[in-house]
């Protein structure tokens, strides 16, 4: 059991020393924004597109250090189980709903109904009627005894922490915080990956500029997602008809809330979008995102990767 521990505690410092001086050298200093509002334009950006630096030392080392990473969650858990059976450590992922992981947490902390409610209201906590979008996805560390309103609070204090220490004013005068948690929550549901979230941005910016509806799959399933048959379900064109102000089929604009709980990058894309001329998208079925500039060329491409 002490050779265990001792080998969890060596993997534990290998991941970790990988992870920060990744995310170091990764992470903004600041929050910075390439959008001109006011002329309703997306200038040119010097933050680094994923898609642009797939074949990096940067890119290849980060893929390394994720590897790594990833096994912090279960080797703490191994070492907090042994020195002491009070803790947790609870894997929170991006784009979750704050009701799926107030599941999460229900389930590994043996909460009753009352925690949980209690987590799902920490409102006052971001000044805003609805908490959804800032609770941070991370890995905490958590004791038994903590309640709903605790943990609440140290998901958005790691938010402030990580989102708006980096905020810049300069940025705040342009895109409020909540706008941009609205948009990035949106990205954060719709990319495929890392690579499609400046280009997704992009295109969201380009249909809000000309006043077009946002047209998002991701929240419709906002809307029909439930406990009971899945937060995030299939849609059919039945439900570009749903009545509800998330439903950016029906209403221009962006939601009341965000929809998700998204991570950095998708707010670093929702601030940073990539320029480009496309007004729609789609994925194919390799999850392949193409975009195109009028209709009439996303019909097209609809017909080619889908078949109708």
């Amino acid at each position: 059991m002490k050779r265990k521990i001792l080998l969890g505690i060596l993997a534990i410092l290998v991941a970790l020393t990988a992870y920060f001086l990744f995310s170091f050298s990764k992470e903004p200093k600041e929050l910075t924004t390439n959008i001109d509002i006011e002329n309703k334009v997306i200038t040119e950006s010097t933050v680094e597109d994923p898609a642009e630096n797939d074949a990096s030392f940067a890119s290849l080392f980060g893929s390394i250090a994720q590897s790594l990473s990833a096994s912090i969650s279960d080797n703490l858990s191994l070492l907090a189980a042994a020195v002491s059976p009070d803790v947790k450590i609870v894997k929170i992922t991006p784009g979750m709903r704050k009701e799926e992981i107030a599941t999460v947490l229900q389930n590994k902390l043996a909460w009753n109904d009352g925690e949980k409610d209690k987590f799902l209201n920490v409102n006052k906590l971001v000044n805003t009627s609805n908490a959804e979008g800032y609770y941070y996805p991370d890995s905490y560390i958590i004791s038994l005894e903590a309640d709903g309103y605790e943990v609440g609070k140290l998901m958005i204090n790691r938010f402030n922490d990580k989102v708006m220490s980096r905020y810049a004013s300069s940025t705040a005068k342009i895109i409020n915080v909540d706008t941009a948690m609205k948009v990035a929550s949106i990205i954060e549901r719709e990319a495929a990956g890392k690579n499609d979230m400046r280009l997704i941005s992009g295109i969201m910016w380009n249909r809000i500029f000309k006043d077009m509806t946002l047209d998002m799959d991701a929240t419709l399933q906002y809307v029909k997602g439930n406990e009971k048959t899945g937060w995030w379900p299939k849609i059919g064109s039945e439900d570009k008809f749903l009545v509800s102000p998330y439903n950016t089929y029906k209403n221009k604009g962006l939601t009341p809330t965000p929809i998700s709980n998204p991570q950095l990058v998708s707010i670093e894309a929702a601030l940073n979008p990539k320029k480009t001329s496309c007004l729609f998208y789609l994925h194919d079925k390799y999850r392949r995102i193409h975009c195109s500039v009028t209709y009439k060329e996303h019909v097209r491409n609809i017909e080619r990767y889908y078949g109708r």
